[in-house]
């Protein structure tokens, strides 16, 4: 039961509303953050204050503060979608509010977890509140709660015409001494949840109103440009900005000093332009004059930059990752085979170039940015300039993109520090689309080499060591039933600050391990789906010590039922093929598979059609999951095609879309989508299901067609030559 007073404590009528915090429901262990009936600073475009969770207001409108970031994804409709069928609410009622980071349980956003992240407590807040109103409506009306029930905004009672409105409600509730625990719908009364419906933002996208940080316009507001070292780790000597001042809005030009703060945080040297338009900041930025010292990034070449991941994954010891049952001893009959898979470096380019406005007052800021982890931007802010994190105020709004990059604090930062710089000025900081390619936290470099131990023509060891940039860690997620599994990781000197990137460590491991396994099944004269399913035959759960563990029967439902949608194993036309590829992604506890169809002719490949199967538990709205799947289809195609990058003396050369390509319309493929029946009573993650399977499968489906394997990409720079 619920006391009276840690529902006091966390709700409040407040501004015409019912307002109630995350702490009723126990779903965080800072409670003191989230109760007292906090408000924050954000206002419906009314004027109605909103509370630190859910606010139902007198006219029947229901407001969710968004503790996860929009970036596209869809996730405030699917989140708010949530909430909305267990408070039986009007979904046109429905409202969402980008909330401050004091308004969740958890305000980062990444890992295909935003939606099992909030699933138990979304549904608590919207039953708790239907809970409260069926009760507010029996006393009204003097009958028993059970004779009343919810339904689109209203309460209706029982076996008469008699209906009250939530909103005409508020001011009825009243608390006993303990409170009922809500209880959740049964699936079958599902409304919402598992149903297509449309994506409440959409609108707004359309209209130009949907806010995102770069539209951000304040009074007294300057702009800001910097002009960063474009060598990672490299240092500022000596400038004239003399030219700069002279642009017509340019008012100064301050320096900001590079940081290193810790594997994931890297501040790099330059000088900011700050001007009374974007415009003017990004003319002075061009008419500086720097004197760099570049620092030993300059000297690495790329192909010593592969060499030493050959090296050391021939010659150094590294961490070891996994190690799961007994190694065996060769015998003289044993064999082992063995490769090695490349998956480069990938920018993120997203369609809003990162930004953020700040102001520094007296060891104190307040921040408006797109961020994934408005948290850890504070957490970077208080260690590297000592501001503590009561002084620190973010505003977040939705991003054109993230994809991983908008985790990172260094753009905040940047704001923050170019503010302080120029004696408090309130400071609007943007990337130009050329920072953003030339200084993007690259998607860490990882260098695969698998092998397997063959005895009486099946593997009975199997070791994957793989060389990776200097963020992130080796995932090791070996889920075939092969006896023992070993995991290594080694570490190389890279080229720039590497970060996490749609699907992260799985798109390498996800293209070098299926494309292995298929290499593996044509070395023991198997056919690539049986031999699969052969390794995937037992209902078990793998351990991969990481927080889900892999649940084999999901993973070979759904590579079954790609196989049947995908009519694997069909007569192909001359120089076609198919490949196969399946894979868990444990982040999110979801499982996807994937069958590519592809044609070359005169050394070109094209992609037909790409068939995916996905199995994510609950689905809340199955088109948003047929749209990431499609989405990461693209994306995956866009990296083998296009992906990848180039560097000369240390400095990044791609600069903009023309060189950093992605997928065209024209030369995207027929993408057929399959949702995999599941009996689990949640939902799992999406996102980033799909570029795992999809870079293999194509890969698969090449040599099929060719009979030349792929063991590195981008495909334009190792295919067919």
């Amino acid at each position: 039961m619920i006391t009276r007073r840690s529902f006091i404590k966390s709700s409040s009528i407040v501004g015409g509303g019912l307002i109630v915090g995350l702490g009723v429901f126990n779903a965080c262990k800072d409670k003191d953050r989230l109760t007292g009936g906090i408000l924050n600073s954000l206002n419906s475009k009314k004027g109605i204050s909103i509370g630190d969770f859910v606010c139902l207001q007198k006219d029947g409108t229901v407001f969710i503060n968004l503790c996860k970031h929009e970036m596209g994804q869809g996730v405030s409709s699917g989140l708010t979608a949530i909430l909305a069928e267990e408070l039986d609410a009007n979904w046109k009622k429905v409202r969402i509010v980008y909330a401050d980071p004091i308004a969740g349980i958890s305000n980062s956003t990444g890992g295909s977890t935003s939606t099992l992240d909030q699933w138990d407590e979304l549904r608590k807040a919207g039953a708790f509140i239907r809970n409260l109103l069926l009760a507010a409506a029996a006393q009204h009306w003097g009958v028993d709660k059970m004779d009343c029930q919810a339904e689109n905004s209203f309460i209706y009672l029982k076996n008469s015409r008699k209906k009250i409105e939530y909103g005409e409600l508020v001011d009825k509730i009243t608390l006993s001494e303990t409170l009922e625990e809500p209880q959740f719908k049964k699936k079958d009364a599902y409304k919402l949840i598992g149903k297509s419906f449309p994506n409440k933002i959409i609108p707004d996208i359309i209209t130009g109103r949907h806010p995102y940080g770069i539209d951000v316009r304040l009074p007294d507001m300057k702009y800001a440009a910097i002009e960063r070292c474009p060598v990672f780790k490299g240092t500022l000597v000596r400038y004239d900005a003399t030219e700069a001042l002279a642009i017509s809005g340019v008012e100064k030009v301050v320096e900001i000093k590079g940081k290193v703060l810790d594997g994931n945080t890297h501040i790099r040297s330059g000088l900011a332009v700050i001007a009374n338009s974007t415009w003017a900041a990004f003319q002075g930025k061009r008419a500086l004059i720097i004197e760099w010292n570049y620092g030993e990034k300059e000297k690495i070449k790329h192909e010593d930059f592969v060499a030493s991941a050959f090296h050391k994954l021939a010659h150094e010891d590294g961490r070891e990752a996994l190690n799961v049952g007994e190694t065996p001893k060769m015998q003289k009959t044993d064999s082992t085979f063995s490769q090695t898979y490349e998956f480069p470096y990938q920018h993120h380019a997203c369609m809003e170039p990162l930004n953020a406005t700040a102001i520094y007052t007296n060891n104190s800021c307040e921040i408006w940015t797109g961020t994934q982890s408005a948290t850890y931007v504070m957490a970077k802010i208080e260690e590297h300039m000592g501001i503590p994190k009561e002084n620190i105020k973010i505003n977040c709004y939705p991003s054109g993109g993230g994809f991983g990059l908008r985790y990172w604090a260094s753009y905040a930062l940047e704001a923050v520090l170019v503010s302080k710089a120029s004696g408090g000025d309130l400071i609007k900081m943007c990337y130009t689309r050329e920072d953003d390619i030339k200084c993007d936290y690259l998607n860490s470099y990882e260098f695969n080499k698998h092998t397997v131990l063959i005895r009486n023509d099946k593997p009975i060891s199997w070791s994957l060591k793989a060389a990776i940039d200097n963020w992130g860690a080796v995932l090791g997620w070996l889920y075939y039933d092969i006896s023992h599994k070993y995991v290594e990781e080694v570490r190389i000197n890279g080229f720039t600050q590497a970060s996490a990137w749609r699907s992260v460590m799985a798109n390498a491991e996800g293209f070098s391990t299926e494309c292995f396994i298929d290499e593996l099944a044509e070395k023991l004269n198997q056919d690539p789906l049986d031999f699969r399913l052969k390794l995937l035959e037992k209902d078990i759960m793998v351990d991969f010590n990481h927080t889900y563990t892999c649940n084999i029967k999901r993973l070979r439902n759904v590579l079954k039922l790609v196989s049947e949608k995908g009519n694997w194993g069909k007569k192909m036309k001359e120089n076609s093929g198919q490949g196969i590829a399946v894979y868990p992604y444990m982040h999110g506890n979801g499982y996807g598979a994937c069958i590519a169809e592809v044609s070359v002719s005169d050394k070109k490949i094209v992609i037909d059609k790409i068939t995916i199967a996905i199995e994510c538990g609950l689905i809340i709205n199955p088109d948003f999951v047929k749209k990431q799947m499609e989405g990461g289809v693209i994306w995956a195609l866009s990296a083998m095609f296009y992906g990848g990058t180039e560097y000369k003396n240390g400095e990044v050369l791609r600069s903009n879309f023309h060189d950093n390509k992605v997928l065209r319309i024209h030369e995207i493929p027929e993408i057929e989508v399959h949702l995999c029946e599941s009996d689990e009573n949640r939902p799992w993650g999406v996102g980033e299901i799909a570029p795992p399977v999809t870079y293999p499968a194509v890969c698969n489906a090449i040599y099929a067609a060719t009979k030349k394997r792929i063991r590195k990409l981008p495909l334009e720079k190792s295919m067919l030559q």
